[in-house]
């Protein structure tokens, strides 16, 4: 593949970037265990086996996309040859000194080959920038490869949000400090 472009967005890009396909697929999702007693409680999250792999549709659609588009603080788009393949939207002013991954998306046919961690990274080094002290991400309970992405660039799981998506789908936030 040819090399890895990433710059802020133009306005000429907007349409590419809705282009793309938003939908993940999954065959793992996080069940949630409840303990609670007397005097404590705990929540924990085992990764199991989906009977059959699903695709889940994006949080947002296309107009709650371009309305937090317009909020964000900054969107990075990864581009080959020209053509946007991927991009980054981050939040700033929403939360003191943290940075929030509104939306992080890369072509389907692109997926899995470290685009996702390159744009998280550039994300990362723009929060740094502006002194953040952290960048916080929610995902959906059940869209496994960004989960396993976070963790394996160091993101901890910081909380979660029952029904929190539009299709009362579990948020589990991640953190990491930058």
């Amino acid at each position: 593949m040819a090399e890895l472009e990433i710059r802020a967005a133009r306005q000429a890009d907007l349409d590419r970037m809705i282009a793309l396909d938003h939908a993940s697929k999954s065959a793992f999702a996080y069940k949630m265990e409840v303990l609670d007693g007397k005097d404590s409680f705990s929540r924990s999250f085992q990764r199991v086996h989906l009977p059959r792999a699903v695709t889940l549709s994006y949080p947002r659609d296309e107009e709650a996309l371009l309305d937090s588009w317009d909020e964000a603080d900054a969107i990075f788009v990864g581009c080959v040859l020209g053509e946007v393949i991927a991009y980054v939207a981050l939040e700033l002013r929403r939360y003191r000194a943290t940075a929030r991954v509104s939306d992080l998306v890369v072509a389907q046919g692109l997926r899995r080959k470290g685009i996702g961690s390159r744009m998280l990274l550039a994300g990362e080094a723009w929060a740094h920038d502006r002194e953040a002290y952290r960048i916080l991400t929610e995902l959906q309970i059940r869209n496994d490869p960004a989960i396993k992405m976070m963790l394996k660039l160091g993101y901890q799981l910081c909380g979660y949000i029952d029904q929190y998506f539009p299709n009362q789908e579990t948020a589990l936030f991640f953190e990491k400090r930058v």
